[in-house]
């Protein structure tokens, strides 16, 4: 075996090594999938991501008519690609919808085959992975999360021996929100993914001319994924300024303007055109789709969301209360991101302030560079930082603050939490693994060197056995913090905050948009008064899917949304969140009681609570 491995090479070892993180991404996400609800926004994807199939399916009849074109007139895109239009890009709606069709157990028959957002002509075939829908469509946000994993191992690779960054991976998807968002049909992992894959394509772009154009095409899908990616040219081209700031300052005793990067360039060309092309329902009218999708999010409106007891749903135009508005993203990261996680990125943060330029971050790394990659003395555009230090400190600060920056400042929605900034998030794992392979080196020297006496095999054991070690330690409290916290990652809160409790009595927002309600249903389910159900923020999309996974009963009912629904409704259920707090009441007086017949809460944090009409 180990000479199996020698012979690997080191590049063959590390692929090796990002194929087992990815395994055991998925392998674990997929074993915990199932206990975690549908949320508002996920709801609306399932129904998106089918109809989006439906398009590719009715394509696939027309051809076989012969007339394809049918598909392609102005009816037969909208009927299909307005679906969540403008709001979101597609390229992971059609991916779920794409896993759907061919991953579920199809059984798409009886009543529950009515729930479906386009028909459903009777039962098709399907390689049946998946017992539940649910699951197929959130198999492709998984397999993103896998991608960041084996990226992030690629990336500290760089810098890092592989234990290091190996806990830099593992760091990476053991973190309570970020695990949260990793399992479900949404975006936000998925662009966290494409972030980092921007990032990392644009670092190697530095020296290859391959990967400038390559950086133009990941940032492209990156368009398509999700509308965070509009920033993250700022955030290269601010690393890339300073990377080259010995041009604008003329320390070769000449001034000049650093010349535009192949990268910038592919970015701007490539970018945009994929984006046109990924989505059908651009082509009708380009500009003016593309302008109604860009307004719709340069003028989203601000949900409710607790900060610090505080609810926030307006831009903050109190200049008293800016301050205190603008240190969301921050105090959100420093209460649930693992301790260990943030002890070990300020280590490598220093690490990173001590470095001199030119000089190697961890001198144990052994990742191959390629021939294009190599320093050269006479860089062009094609390849500019190839006689530079690539300054990867700087390169790691403005992935890191960027995102936490722009939603600190006050007129920023802050609606979603950690998921509106969460692409820092795997920046700040390879912090972590920095500041390991750092601690490491000293705890190695200090251990090591009064055994120098002994024999050379008792040192290579230890010198071998120790970075392993010290990274399986700082994993493992990671680990059963994010294993803790599931299914309610939102919920999530860490050592300095207090926990669950702890978040809770900060005022910090517990949940939000309906997802925590799973648990409940076999409640719902035998209640006798379920026909008569008030849902609160449960949408129906969520509820159609839990049908038509026989989780909830055909015969449990909807009265609607808002006030006038408790009053028509039997039995009902309130989420705890700090601007729904006044419904309390309307149950109090539509049915008659103060005493919630069910409460759904986490170690002493009530989540929901159900009222039933006459019962005290």
């Amino acid at each position: 075996m180990t000479s199996a491995l020698r012979r690997l090479g080191t590049l063959g070892r590390d692929r090796l090594v990002m194929a087992l993180l990815a395994l055991m991404t998925v392998t674990w996400l997929l074993a915990v999938e199932g206990r975690q609800g549908f949320g508002r926004d996920e709801g609306q994807y399932f129904r998106a991501g089918e109809r989006y199939w439906g398009w590719f399916e009715e394509l696939g009849h027309n051809i076989a008519a012969g007339h394809p074109g049918q598909s392609f007139t102005p009816q037969g895109l909208d009927r299909y690609w307005s679906d969540n239009a403008p709001d979101h890009p597609v390229v992971a709606k059609v991916l779920y919808g794409l896993s759907w069709r061919l991953f579920h157990r199809c059984t798409c028959t009886g009543p529950a085959r009515y729930l479906h957002p386009i028909p459903v002509r009777g039962r098709h075939i399907t390689l049946p992975l998946f017992k539940r829908d649910s699951t197929a469509f959130r198999f492709p946000a998984m397999l993103f999360a896998a991608l960041l994993v084996s990226l992030v191992y690629r990336f500290c690779r760089r810098f890092v021996a592989p234990p290091a960054a190996v806990a830099g991976a593992v760091l990476t998807l053991a973190q309570p929100h970020y695990f949260f968002h990793a399992q479900i049909a949404c975006f936000d992992a998925p662009i966290t993914t494409m972030a980092f894959a921007v990032g990392y394509a644009y670092w190697k772009s530095l020296r290859s001319a391959r990967w400038g154009v390559l950086t133009g095409v990941v940032f492209g899908v990156a368009l398509g994924t999700k509308h965070n990616a509009w920033l993250m040219p700022i955030f290269l081209a601010g690393h890339y300024v300073w990377m080259r700031r010995g041009d604008l300052l003329g320390t070769d005793g000449r001034r000049r303007l650093p010349r535009v990067p192949l990268a910038f360039v592919s970015m701007v060309v490539i970018g945009p055109l994929v984006f046109l092309l990924h989505w059908p329902w651009l082509w009708q009218a380009p500009l003016l789709r593309t302008r109604a999708y860009v307004n719709r999010h340069l003028q989203h409106e601000h949900y409710n969301f607790e900060y610090l007891g505080r609810n926030w749903n307006a831009p903050v135009t109190d200049p008293s209360l800016k301050p205190l508005r603008m240190t969301a993203p921050f105090v959100e990261t420093l209460f649930t991101v693992p301790v260990t996680t943030l002890a070990l990125s300020l280590v490598g943060a220093v690490v990173l302030l001590r470095r001199r330029r030119g000089e190697a971050v961890g001198p144990d790394a052994e990742a191959e560079t390629r021939p294009e990659e190599t320093r050269a003395s006479r860089p062009d555009w094609r390849r500019p930082g190839a006689d530079v230090d690539r300054a990867p400190g700087a390169f790691l600060a403005v992935q890191i603050f960027g995102p936490l920056c722009v939603v600190a400042l006050p007129a920023t929605p802050i609606f979603g939490g950690v998921k509106h900034f969460m692409p820092a998030m795997p920046y700040i794992a390879v912090a972590a693994a920095l500041g390991l392979d750092r601690l490491a080196r000293v705890v190695r020297a200090a251990l090591v060197a009064p055994r120098a006496r002994g024999s050379g095999a008792t040192r290579a054991r230890v010198d071998a056995a120790l970075p392993v070690a010290l990274a399986a330690l700082v994993c493992l409290p990671a680990l059963v913090e994010t294993r803790r916290s599931h299914p309610d990652g939102l919920s999530h809160y860490n050592l300095l905050a207090g926990g669950f409790a702890g978040g809770a009595s900060l005022g910090m927002n517990r949940q939000f948009w309906g997802y925590s309600v799973l648990p409940m249903l076999p409640w719902v389910n035998g209640n006798p008064d379920k026909s008569a159900m008030y849902w609160h923020d449960v949408i129906s999309d969520a509820l159609f899917m839990y049908k038509r996974e026989g989780r909830l009963g055909l015969d449990v009912g909807d009265t609607g949304y808002g006030l006038p629904a408790i009053d028509r409704s039997s039995v009902g259920i309130l989420f705890y969140e700090k601007h729904w707090a006044g419904y309390e009441g309307e149950f109090w007086d539509a049915y008659g009681t103060t005493r919630p017949v069910y409460v759904r809460e986490r170690e002493g944090v009530p989540l929901i609570a159900a009222y039933q009409r006459g019962k005290r």
